[in-house]
């Protein structure tokens, strides 16, 4: 059996492709694991008393999958896509919008 080049596309006649390693799976995934890393540095920020900042960068975690999700193509995307695209961005943005107004707008306590 020849060995496939690793430009050649793989087709359904070609039978079964063999699974990917756990690493390029998780690597796959990367656009999840920045929106999922920055929320929980800000709730991590928030929970040691500064949740004004906290809640921006959770705020701005949201706004960074929003971006993410609007410009990436379906197969890029990984688990970020949920839904379809339009339900994505309303989720995303009123979430990440939401939350960096009421970090603004709220005033800290004295």
């Amino acid at each position: 059996m020849k060995r496939r080049e690793r430009h050649e596309a793989w087709d359904h006649s070609q039978g079964p492709r063999a699974p990917r390693p756990w690493y390029q799976l998780v690597a796959g995934q990367w656009p999840l694991a920045v929106v999922l890393v920055t929320v929980s540095a800000g709730v991590a920020w928030a929970g040691l008393g500064h949740w004004k900042r906290g809640s921006f960068l959770i705020g701005m975690g949201f706004c960074a999958g929003l971006v993410l999700r609007a410009f990436l193509p379906e197969a890029k995307v990984g688990l970020l896509g949920v839904r379809a695209r339009w339900v994505d961005l309303i989720c995303l943005g009123v979430l990440g919008v939401g939350i960096i107004v009421l970090s603004l707008i709220v005033p800290p306590q004295t």
